[in-house]
């Protein structure tokens, strides 16, 4: 990988939209103020807000791991059609503290908006091409309590005076965060109320085309998951809280009666993913989910599923590592980790979803394939989507297909010696007839050391003799093999534009998003690329090898230092991806960062 055609970029200054381009049908606002603040709460009424007016969201909780203090925000994307990511620059500009005007003010696009309490916030610097709306947020907000922690409130009012929206809805949303607190309920609207008034001095400064008709549900990627799991049949999770899966855990917690769930919180990782192997082999729909760290530790057990043939369903929320590195911040740096599960070779399945959509439909498809090839399948997701992240989801079937494999109640006679049952009998498929503890005249053992067809060791007086040798061998094929019918059911890369292009962007799980906004752009600007956004990710798909080779030229983008999708690439197919933009920093991709890696690729300005 030669870092001559490497594109790396730090600090970028997102602003990018013109003061021409106030038609677009888009906008972005970002909140910012300190954690305790109430922002996320803010962030996430204007989210509600936004959905209930008919508008598409995606959003980005920039949090850190603190309770009080530092400096976190949220922003939202919305739009009178489909938004993918974070959008272009900041148009709205909330700066509660002092740190939030100074980290975000120059990222404010042409045209754009700061509003700020000048006896709070002391403006520098101020964008000649931005409106300031110097608002007086604290002395609203000590109406109506001694410390002014509504002025988060009173801000969310005066945007939406500014951005047209009918204060009805804000109201409405507003009561509903705060419904079990009639006071504070009341107290909060009246402070929007006021913040909405003091709006109208400077008028509607930019109005969408709202729909109030039409609420669109959004959900994050942990959530989604989570709801594709139990509609998928899934009886039993488990879990150690850990950033950014914990809403998983708190989602099968909060609903565990309504859906028969049973929720088990482990004392470790390691406790977590062997009971969850242990529901899984006495019949349950099992699943577990952790992040990078949690991971690590359950990769003995994830061996032990693997030669056990039982199914199980892992899911990483990726964070930035090693070690507890940025517990609150994105990556997508476990992919080799997921390659190399445990020791020795073993079949696995990995799977990438790119939205809270893709999540839902992946619930299901992953305890399909765990249970049909018996085998342990991850599911790789990561904060910029889960915790980190809402987006608008539509057309969630829950009526998912169930495909259970081959479960057997009873055994042929060629399957059984008259005391044990042959579960792991060699065939052609590689997939063994499976039974389930208790089941009648169907016992078997299931061991961690190799074994013959019934379970029996062969790692004891057996080994090394001659019959265990050959059993060996025939028993890692027929593990093995399972890979080749799990690749027929893989899918190939979804193509984001046109089929031919220039220049074709390879990258995967949630950083197609952001890219796929940047090819917007991009062909507005009259570049000819596409993008292919991979989603299955191990087993490749047979006819990946053909598609990359009849693209002109390609450039890989994800949020690793490594290039670890390019690499695999290589790997599994021979073709050599030179051009690169790798993102590791911890924050998310911004479509506007791929725009300009693109250009400099296609000048031959490439540098890092």
């Amino acid at each position: 990988m030669s870092s001559a055609n490497i594109v790396v970029e730090t600090n970028i200054i997102l602003a990018y939209k013109m003061s021409d381009d106030e038609s677009s049908k888009d906008v972005t606002v970002r909140l910012g103020a300190a954690a305790g603040d109430g922002i996320q709460s803010a962030g996430e009424i204007v989210t509600k807000i936004f959905s209930r007016s008919g508008l598409y969201v995606s959003t980005y909780n920039g949090n850190q791991s603190l309770i009080r203090g530092g400096h976190v925000w949220f922003h939202v994307h919305a739009g009178e059609s489909r938004v993918y990511s974070l959008g272009f620059g900041i148009d709205y500009l909330v700066a509660l503290t002092q740190l939030a005007y100074d980290e975000h003010y120059m990222n404010v696009n042409r045209g754009g908006v700061i509003i700020y309490d000048s006896s709070v916030v002391k403006e520098h610097d101020f964008p000649d091409h931005v409106t300031k709306v110097d608002a007086p947020l604290t002395k609203i907000a000590l109406k109506y309590e001694k410390r002014p922690i509504m002025k988060n409130t009173v801000a969310i009012g005066l945007l939406c005076g500014l951005l047209g929206l009918d204060f009805k809805l804000v109201g409405d949303v507003i009561s509903e965060q705060f419904f079990r607190k009639p006071d504070v309920q009341k107290s909060n609207v009246e402070a929007a109320r006021d913040g909405y008034e003091f709006s109208k001095q400077f008028g509607t400064l930019k109005k969408l085309t709202y729909d109030y008709t039409k609420r669109r549900t959004f959900m994050h990627a942990d959530y989604a998951f989570a709801l594709g799991a139990v509609a998928a049949g899934c009886r039993f999770y488990a879990a150690y809280p850990m950033s950014p899966a914990s809403p998983i855990l708190h989602w099968m917690a909060s609903n565990a009666k309504r859906f028969g769930v049973r929720v088990f919180l482990g004392e470790d990782e390691i406790a977590v993913v062997n009971a969850t192997i242990g529901a899984s082999l006495a019949g349950a729909r099992s699943l577990c989910a952790t992040s990078g760290g949690g991971f690590s530790l359950m990769q003995e057990a994830i061996g032990q599923a693997a030669m056990t043939e039982t199914p199980l369903v892992v899911v990483d929320v990726m964070r930035a590592g090693p070690s507890t590195g940025l517990p609150t911040k994105t990556a997508q740096g476990d992919l080799n980790m997921m390659l190399g599960i445990s020791h020795d070779d073993f079949p696995r399945v990995i799977l990438a979803p790119r939205s809270p959509e893709d999540a839902f439909r992946t619930a299901g498809r992953a305890f399909n394939l765990a249970e049909k090839y018996q085998l342990p399948v991850i599911v790789l997701l990561d904060f910029a989507i889960g915790d980190g992240g809402y987006a608008t989801v539509e057309n969630l079937n829950p009526n998912i297909p169930i495909e259970r494999g081959k479960i057997v109640k009873e055994a042929a006679p060629d399957m059984h010696n008259g005391v044990w049952f042959k579960r792991y009998a060699l065939t052609e498929d590689g997939v063994s007839p499976r039974a389930l503890p208790g089941t009648p005249g169907l016992m078997f053992v299931a061991k961690t050391d190799e074994h013959d067809e019934f379970g029996h060791d062969l790692s004891d007086v057996l080994a090394g003799l001659r019959e265990a040798v050959d059993m060996r061998r025939k028993q890692f094929n027929k593990r093995m093999i399972k890979l080749q019918g799990v690749a027929k059911e893989m899918n190939p890369p979804d193509v984001f534009g046109p089929d031919k292009a220039d220049l074709t962007i390879v990258t995967w799980g949630s950083s197609s998003l952001p890219v796929r906004e940047a090819l917007e752009r991009l062909w507005g600007d009259g570049f000819k690329v596409n993008s292919y956004e991979f989603y299955d990710i191990y087993p490749f798909p047979a006819d990946v090898e053909s598609m990359l080779k009849q693209a002109s030229e390609l450039m890989d983008v994800e949020q690793n230092y490594t290039a670890q999708m390019a690499k695999l690439i290589r790997r599994e197919t021979g073709v050599l991806i030179q051009k690169y933009y790798l993102k590791y920093d911890g924050e998310p991709i911004y479509p506007i960062e791929v725009v300009k890696a693109v250009k400099q690729h296609i000048a031959g300005s490439n540098g890092r």
